[in-house]
């Protein structure tokens, strides 16, 4: 039953997302504006002979609109979708991390999946900065264990790892079902403080790791509210260090999509939040991303200080006594793809190139690494205005493209086709495209 006043937080972001204001919804399925007021206030209920037009013009099914009018925390499932956000409540973030996972099950139908939620970010940044969490999740059931975060631990490396060869599409499905399954009602648990910090650790990184195979997958909405939640977990457990990580990994995906400037919010977030941190890598991303930022938004004083802030944190790099699992993967091909980016931005090739070689000789074995590589030496022949060499490592990314399960590496040889539009009538760039047709007929122009 609906109770007075309890608000539609669900259906009122459905329609904003959809591009509505009340006035013109109700226009759209016959009412005034005062009833679709009404309606998300929780005062009045949409009658079931309204419900068809009002789940065509939201284009959701009757059964997804039942969900958007209902105030429980079914609603989530569907709210998640359009309006990812940190919360300071532990129980509600453990909730919304579980409808999130209900919701990826079925990613491929869900509208909005792939918009990135520009809102986000800053929200995100306020939150974790000046935030005041609560611990309010009840806890049932036998204590949790060294022996479960380990297992937990364990689990994801080895998905991560899959990942990480093979592209975001191969295993999301498996990691989500760990997480739903094993994952989530562990952390509702006892546990003493010591391995309730470790426990909300090792969730953290797991939410991290299946919200870049949902951004490497072009998920990118999802991916956030993966990201959010990992946030969450790590401020329970108390590590601002991996909350650097996640803020980086969320600049990354901005700069993916186009977005320097929340990039460049969330690169300097990484960067506050780290700078107690005795973890160098974490600071050398977010000097790393920063600079690339810089560059995307033509700021190269801004970019060359930040490239030299991170060459300086990574000679610290591996100095620590322990180097955290979660950022075991970070190496000079992870720093040569940060640098060759900012330098290839800001037009200088010569300056890239030893990174471009680098990350050459350091790509076999990682299918998206094979595919970024090729694509960075293709965009450096491109600036120098050297076709038929872009066009030989366009051909080498195309290849090692239809290996993966990645659309993000997909999209970098369609992007470079994009790139080579102005020259169509040369013929090493019609037989690239035709490559492209028979390797990734997805991608192809």
């Amino acid at each position: 039953m609906m109770f007075m006043g309890e608000r539609r937080v669900a259906f009122a972001d459905r329609r904003e997302q959809m591009g509505y204001t009340q006035e013109s919804f109700g226009r759209a399925v016959g009412v005034e504006f005062s009833t679709v007021g009404r309606w998300e206030r929780g005062e009045l209920t949409p009658q079931p002979y309204r419900r068809p037009r009002i789940a065509q013009v939201l284009k959701v099914s009757l059964a997804e609109l039942e969900v958007l009018l209902s105030p429980s925390r079914r609603a989530r499932s569907l709210e998640l979708t359009t309006s990812p956000r940190y919360t300071p409540s532990l129980d509600d973030a453990l909730s919304a991390l579980e409808a999130v996972a209900l919701v990826d099950n079925g990613a491929d139908t869900k509208p909005g999946m792939r918009v990135f939620e520009g809102r986000l970010p800053a929200q995100a940044v306020r939150a974790w900065r000046f935030g005041v969490e609560h611990f309010d999740m009840p806890t049932t059931g036998a204590p949790t264990s060294v022996r479960d975060i380990d297992e937990i631990k364990a689990t994801t490396t080895a998905l991560d790892r899959l990942d990480r060869q093979f592209g975001g599409d191969y295993c999301r499905g498996l990691a989500v079902k760990y997480l739903t399954s094993r994952v989530l009602p562990t952390l509702r648990r006892p546990a003493s403080d010591s391995v309730r910090r470790e426990l909300f650790q090792a969730s953290a990184v797991l939410a991290e790791v299946i919200g870049y195979m949902a951004y490497d997958s072009q998920f990118h909405r999802l991916a956030q509210h993966y990201f959010v939640h990992s946030l969450r977990l790590a401020k329970e457990a108390g590590n601002p260090a991996y909350g650097s990580f996640v803020f980086a990994t969320m600049s990354h995906q901005a700069l993916y999509l186009d977005r320097p400037d929340q990039a460049l919010a969330l690169a300097r977030a990484a960067q506050e939040t780290a700078s107690s941190s005795s973890v160098a890598a974490v600071k050398t991303e977010a000097a790393m991303l920063e600079a690339t930022a810089s560059a995307a938004l033509g700021d190269h004083r801004g970019s060359t200080e930040a490239l030299r802030r991170g060459e300086k944190s990574y000679d610290h790099h591996g100095s620590a006594d322990e180097t955290p699992y979660w950022i075991a993967h970070w190496d000079d091909a992870v720093f040569a793809s940060f640098a060759s980016s900012a330098w290839l931005d800001l037009g200088d090739v010569r300056a890239a190139e030893p990174y471009l070689q680098l990350l050459a000789d350091r790509a076999q074995g990682q299918v998206r690494r094979e595919v970024f590589a090729a694509g960075q030496r293709a965009k450096a022949a491109l600036l120098e205005q050297d076709v038929e060499r872009c066009v030989h490592y366009g051909t080498m990314a195309a290849k090692a493209a239809a290996a993966a399960n990645s659309k993000r590496s997909h999209h970098i040889v369609r992007d470079l086709l994009s790139q080579l539009e102005g020259h169509r009538q040369l013929r090493p760039v019609r037989e690239l495209t035709e490559t492209v047709v028979t390797l990734l007929p997805s991608e192809a122009p």
